[in-house]
């Protein structure tokens, strides 16, 4: 009975020691495998930093994708929508910039004229002036009809540049007398180099050298160049004849050569209502003008009408 209980009993204790030792063993295994566990999650951390690193580039790279697409977008509008756009705005700058300008000397010259500004001794520039605001504060304006081709021409504007210069330096008269060179040049390159010859303004070269020039010449009775008319500051005529009057009083003791009744005239009236007069003179002259146009062509018509008739008759 003995032996088989110190036989249990060892037995027993056996059990007891291998159930011990296969706990220890597990847990060291246990122990091993954390470290492998703990570097998994580290992976998965790395990982998951990478992306977000990833992502986060991603955003930052994005605003250039967008520009990029913006200006693809804006790249698709068609040529025409562009310039259409450039148009309304040159339109609504050159509308704010341009003044609106009335009065005689717009129809007769136009809206703007040119000055000549000598850069140095060989070059020269054009400068585009506003008639009213060029010719404001003016007493006399001349139109001066000349040519480089013309030989009486380039003798006598040397003469017309020191007269002008002396009525223009008169005490108490400074500037108040304006020429502007209606050129009878036969093209813009022969313009640009007799005008350096000039110290006053020139109407555009495109207005001069055609009809309107050719009008303004055969308004002012022109026969021959040089021809010099003298206006108002209104615009009423004062004398055809200038041409002539310079070399006969070259110090300009009776400039600008006005007869006495418009002398008068001047001292007397205003230049508002001589301006109101001569638009009004202006508009019934005009209409008379249109009458005897109808007059003239009923007339004709008549008189056609008759011929028929006694032909008819015959």
């Amino acid at each position: 009975m003995r032996i088989p209980t110190l036989l249990l009993s060892l037995l027993l204790v056996l059990l007891c020691a291998s159930s011990s030792f296969g706990d220890e063993s597990t847990g060291a295994v246990a122990q091993e495998e954390a470290p492998g566990a703990v570097d998994d999650n580290v992976v998965a951390d790395d990982a998951a930093a990478a992306a977000a690193a990833v992502d986060e580039e991603a955003v930052e790279q994005e605003p250039p994708n967008s520009k990029s697409e913006t200006a693809e977008q804006a790249g698709d509008l068609s040529g025409e929508e562009v310039e259409s756009v450039a148009e309304e705005e040159t339109a609504s700058v050159a509308e704010e910039d341009t003044p609106i300008q009335s009065g005689p000397f717009i129809d007769l010259l136009g809206d703007t004229l040119l000055s000549l500004e000598m850069i140095d001794e060989q070059r020269a520039q054009l400068n585009t002036v506003y008639t009213n605001e060029a010719l404001a504060g003016k007493k006399v304006i001349g139109l001066y009809f000349s040519a480089d081709w013309c030989g009486p021409c380039r003798q006598f504007t040397p003469e017309l540049v020191n007269f002008y210069n002396k009525m223009n330096a008169r005490k108490g008269k400074e500037n108040q007398f304006e020429i502007i060179w209606v050129s009878r040049c036969r093209d813009f390159e022969s313009f640009g180099q007799y005008f350096t010859h000039m110290n006053w303004l020139a109407m555009q070269p495109e207005l001069a050298l055609g009809q309107h020039g050719q009008a303004l010449f055969a308004k002012y009775k022109g026969k021959g160049i040089p021809h010099l008319v003298l206006l108002d500051e209104v615009g009423n005529l004062i004398t055809t004849d200038a041409r002539t009057k310079i070399p006969q009083d070259k110090a300009g003791i009776g400039f600008p050569w006005r007869n006495p009744v418009a002398t008068l005239y001047m001292n007397l009236i205003p230049k508002s209502l001589r301006l109101l007069f001569k638009n009004q003179v202006g508009e019934v002259k005009s209409k008379v003008q249109t009458a005897l146009k109808e007059a003239i062509h009923v007339a004709g018509g008549k008189k056609r009408q008759a011929g028929v008739a006694a032909a008819a008759a015959a």
